[in-house]
Formats: structure tokens, sequence, C-alpha cells
């Protein structure tokens, strides 16, 4: 214990100053353990303010985090499910369009090849020509395309339009000029195309230029 007056150290137990004489008073607390003890109360003050200020802003930050992120979640999975809802409503409400999904997709052309067949002509200029191109009954319900370009000593009568056809049932396809000719044809080709118009096969015929009905 310090003296207050001259400052000197004395035992904890002595009641009077061994330098001046001063009496000491136990509960006399020396100045400079006021300031340490002060100074040390401070320091755990700011620390335990530190700490719960930490501790608030990671409460919050947790918080926001989880606010954001069930927000989220909710409004994707109300978006897909609008969505989902939307979807079926306009199946369900296009009956005609549901039909048409459930049909069976129409017959494409497989690969054929010209068998056989026949031309027709008329007797008079305004008759037109008639093919019939035989591809085979393993066909039948299969659509094509058919040119045929028709000459008469080495002239050209048509343009050789492309014309869609179906094979039918007796495995035939019929197909007629679309203009009458001035002369009877001595010469057909005929290209034989699947329904994206890749050629599967070509005949060239040659006929008598006389009317009536040719085979080849």
């Amino acid at each position: 214990m310090k003296c207050p007056s001259c400052q000197s150290e004395n035992s904890d137990s002595a009641k009077f100053c061994k330098k001046c004489g001063t009496p000491l008073d136990k509960k006399t607390i020396s100045h400079e353990s006021m300031i340490n003890s002060m100074s040390e109360e401070k320091s755990k003050d700011n620390t335990t303010k530190i700490i719960i200020i930490a501790l608030v802003i990671v409460a919050i930050v947790l918080a926001g985090a989880f606010v954001y992120l069930y927000a989220f979640n909710g409004s994707s999975s109300d978006a897909n499910s609008a969505n989902a809802q939307q979807n079926t409503s306009q199946v369900d409400n296009n009956p005609e369009k549901t039909a048409t999904q459930t049909q069976a997709a129409p017959k494409t052309s497989s690969s054929m090849s010209i068998l056989g067949g026949s031309f027709s002509t008329g007797s008079a200029e305004s008759d037109k020509t008639y093919a019939q191109i035989y591809v085979g009954t393993s066909h039948a319900g299969e659509s094509v395309i058919v040119q045929i370009y028709y000459s008469r000593d080495g002239n050209l009568l048509n343009h050789g339009n492309m014309v869609p056809a179906s094979v039918h049932s007796d495995g035939y396809l019929y197909i007629s000029s679309a203009d009458a000719y001035h002369y009877y044809p001595d010469y057909a080709t005929i290209n034989l195309y699947d329904s994206n118009s890749n050629l599967m096969d070509t005949q060239s015929v040659s006929l008598s230029p006389t009317s009536g009905t040719q085979t080849f």
C-alpha cells in the first residue's frame, strides 16, 4: 500500500507510513491502481460491445439471405406451376390440335423403282397424254413426285412439271399431262422423286407417234 502523502510503499497491514507517519487507511487505493482498474473495465466494455455488434450484423446477413432464397424459390415454383397449367389448358382447350397430334403420321415415300406402265394418247389435238406408272403394291399410299418430259423429233413438248401423287392400292401412279399437244410424243422421260424431292429412279421410253395405248 502506498502512502497518500509521500507515495512510499508500506505493507498492507501498516497503520502509519513508515517514512512520514501519515495514517494509512486500508481502504485507500492508489491513484495508479484506480486508473488501471478503470482502463481494464473500459477495455472489457469495448470488447463486449464489438462482439455484440458483430453478432447482430451476422444475424441480419443470415436473415436477409434466408428471405431472399425463400422468395426466389417460391417465385420460381409459382412460375413453373403457372406455365404447366397454361400448357395443359391450351392442350385441353384445343381438341382439334390434340386429335391431330394423336393421328398417325402420313406414309412417306421409301425407295422405289419404276417397274413398268403405259402411255395413252387420244385421237384429237385437244386430247391429253396419260401415263400409268407401276411401282408395286408394297408402296400403296406413299407420297411421291413425278416429272415427265414429252418430246417429238427431239423437240420438247412440255416443261416437265413436278406433280405430287400418291401410289394407288393397285401399285400404279396415274399422271396426266398438263396440256394437249399438236403432235403425239415419240419419246418420254420419267423422273420419280420421293416426297422430299430426292430422285429415286428415272426411265426413258420410246413411243410410236400414233394414238392409242403403248406399254413399256
